[in-house]
C-alpha cells in the first residue's frame, strides 16, 4: 500500500512538473500590453506558427480584438494556450477582408456571438449596397402590367444589405475615421493596389501575375481599418497589413487625432519593397513622421525587420508570436 502511495505522489509531482512550462506560458490581458496572438515568427514553441495576424489588448476596462488571423483551429489553439478567454473579448476591429486577417472569426463568433465587430464598408463582405433599379426612362414602369414591374410598382431605390458568411454578426461596416470610445480611434483608408504584393514595389509573388501595363489590380480601393488609442505619451497605432501604405496611415492618424504617434504595431506590409525602398520608408517613419517606437509583425519581411531594427535601435520592440509589448 505504501509502494502505491509513493508511485502516485511521484506520478502527481511529475505531472505538476510536466505541466508548469505550459502555466508559465500564461499571459494575463491588461491595459497598456498588446499580445501578438497570431503570426509566422515567434519564440514560444507552445504556439502554432501561421501566416496571419491577430492581437489582443485592453483598454478602458474593454478587452479588444484586433484580426483573427488565417486558420480557426490555429486561433483557438494559440488562444487556448495563452489562457485568453475569448468569451470576454468586446470588441473587434476586423482590419480587411484577406483570409489572414479573419477567419478566426469561425471560431470566436461560436462562443462570443454577440460581440461588436467593425468592419471596413466592403461590400464583398456584407456592407449594405445602395442600388437604383430606376433605368434610364422612368415613365417606361408605369406602362407595364403590375406583375413585370419590380416590387409590384414600388420604390426602386433600395438597399441591398449583409448576409452571407458574418450575416448574423453583431458587424458595424465603417466608411470613414470615427471614435468608438473616449481616446479609441478607427481610422479608415482604403488601398488602391487590392492588396497584391505584385502591385507594390518590387518583384511579385507569382510569376507573370498582373505585370501588364494598366494591370487590373490597379484602381480597386480596398477598405482597410487600423486602431488607434492614445496614451498619455501619444498615439499607439495598430495596424493589420498596411495595404494602405503604412506612411499613409501614420499620416491620417496623426490628422485624425492631432496628436504625434508613439508606437506602431502591427503588419507594415513591407516584404516587396527592395534595400533602397525599405530604408527611404524606415527613414519616413523615423525622420519625417516622427514615429518614436515601432514594433513590426506579420507582413514586414525579414528585411523590413533588420532596417528598422537599425534605424530604431532600442525603440524596436519585438512583437513576435505569443509576446507581450508594453505602450
Amino acid at each position: 500500500m505504501k509502494q502505491i502511495n509513493k508511485k502516485l505522489w511521484i506520478l502527481s509531482v511529475l505531472f505538476v512538473c510536466i505541466q508548469i512550462p505550459a502555466f508559465s506560458q500564461l499571459l494575463k490581458i491588461r491595459e497598456g500590453i498588446l499580445v501578438n496572438l497570431y503570426d509566422a515568427f515567434g519564440k514560444n514553441a507552445l504556439l502554432t506558427k501561421d501566416f496571419g495576424f491577430s492581437c489582443i489588448t485592453k483598454y478602458q476596462g474593454k478587452t479588444i480584438l484586433f484580426d483573427a488571423g488565417s486558420n480557426a483551429d490555429i486561433f483557438k489553439h494559440n488562444t487556448k494556450k495563452l489562457g485568453i478567454d475569448l468569451k470576454k473579448v468586446d470588441i473587434v476591429i476586423v482590419s480587411h477582408g484577406h483570409f489572414d486577417h479573419l477567419n478566426g472569426l469561425d471560431y470566436l463568433l461560436k462562443i462570443n456571438p454577440k460581440v461588436k465587430i467593425y468592419f471596413p464598408y466592403d461590400i464583398f463582405w456584407g456592407a449594405p449596397v445602395p442600388f437604383d433599379a430606376t433605368g434610364q426612362e422612368p415613365l417606361v414602369k408605369d406602362s407595364l402590367p403590375e406583375h413585370l414591374q419590380y416590387f409590384n410598382g414600388g420604390p426602386t431605390k433600395f438597399s441591398i444589405n449583409q448576409s452571407g458568411r458574418f450575416w448574423k454578426a453583431n458587424i458595424e461596416f465603417i466608411k470613414s475615421s470615427k471614435e468608438i470610445l473616449p481616446g479609441l480611434k478607427i481610422i479608415a483608408t482604403n488601398s488602391p493596389y487590392m492588396g497584391y504584393f505584385s502591385c507594390y514595389p518590387g518583384k511579385s509573388f507569382v510569376e507573370g501575375q498582373f505585370d501588364q501595363h494598366g494591370d487590373a489590380c490597379k484602381n480597386t480601393n480596398l477598405p482597410e481599418l487600423s486602431l488607434s488609442i492614445k496614451t498619455s505619451k501619444g498615439q499607439v497605432l495598430i495596424a493589420g497589413c498596411s495595404h494602405s501604405g503604412i506612411e499613409n496611415i501614420i499620416k491620417q492618424t496623426k490628422e485624425f487625432t492631432g496628436d504625434k504617434i508613439e508606437l506602431v504595431y502591427g503588419g507594415f506590409h513591407m516584404i516587396p519593397f527592395n534595400r533602397e525602398q525599405t530604408i527611404q520608408l524606415a527613414s519616413l517613419i523615423k525622420n519625417e513622421l516622427q514615429v518614436h517606437k515601432v514594433a513590426p509583425a506579420h507582413c514586414t519581411g525579414h528585411l523590413a525587420f533588420k532596417i528598422l531594427q537599425d534605424y530604431f535601435g532600442s525603440d524596436y520592440l519585438y512583437a513576435g508570436l505569443g509576446e507581450s509589448v508594453s505602450y
